[in-house]
């Protein structure tokens, strides 16, 4: 950072996720390196996603059913394949 440049203090507490969000959209890291501590995080990943190649007209017959039932794609396709392989 520079010298030089003056810079406006992370909040003690953010609001919520999207004002934290926000913030760190107009700031940047570097200029609060100083004030930055390490800390060690552990995540239990609860659901992993896979990308299947399908052709295009198979992607599409399947968006139209999903349109016409009013729910997304991916929801569409989890419930038929739940089904088929339960």
């Amino acid at each position: 950072m520079d010298a030089n440049k003056k810079v406006e203090p992370i909040p003690e507490h953010f609001a919520n996720a999207q004002a934290a969000g926000e913030f760190w959209d107009t700031h940047s890291a570097a200029d609060y390196w100083d004030e930055m501590e390490e800390i060690e995080m552990e995540f239990a990943i609860q659901e992993r996603v896979f990308l299947i190649p399908v052709t295009d007209h198979i992607y599409h017959q399947i968006k139209q059913k999903a349109k016409g039932e009013g729910r997304p794609v991916v929801e569409l396709v989890n419930d038929l394949l739940t089904r088929e392989f339960a």
